[in-house]
């Protein structure tokens, strides 16, 4: 197993879990952007989140669903920001992993690519 599969399952786990989040609302604390985006966009986020959990897993689709998740997750941490909230952790870490993924330099590629 080399670094790009193990970013890709991190991604994925992550992406399943906070797209899930947005039906089932069981992280704790919730997203301090909740209150403030429409309901019906909250839940299309939540599909989109869930769509690139599966997706990124295909060789074909995995550098489009991360470089768009890259900008995604940026623009999303800059709305937090906007709005002085504090929970852009997450968003950021995801940005830099996901950026690893668009990228793709040699040191995740591992030994066969």
């Amino acid at each position: 197993m080399n670094i790009a599969n193990i970013i890709t399952a991190i991604c994925s786990l992550l992406f399943i879990m906070i797209g899930a989040d947005k039906f089932l609302f069981f992280m704790d604390p919730p997203c301090s952007l909740t209150n403030s985006i429409p309901t019906i966009v909250w839940k299309i986020l939540g599909v989109m989140q869930l769509a690139g959990g599966v997706l990124i897993w295909l060789p074909s689709y995995r550098k489009y669903v991360s470089g768009f998740f890259v900008v995604f997750m940026l623009f999303f941490t800059a709305v937090h920001l906007i709005n002085n909230t504090y929970d852009v952790g997450g968003a950021l870490s995801m940005a830099v992993l996901l950026g690893l993924l668009t990228w793709n330099p040699i040191f995740i590629r591992g030994k066969n690519s």
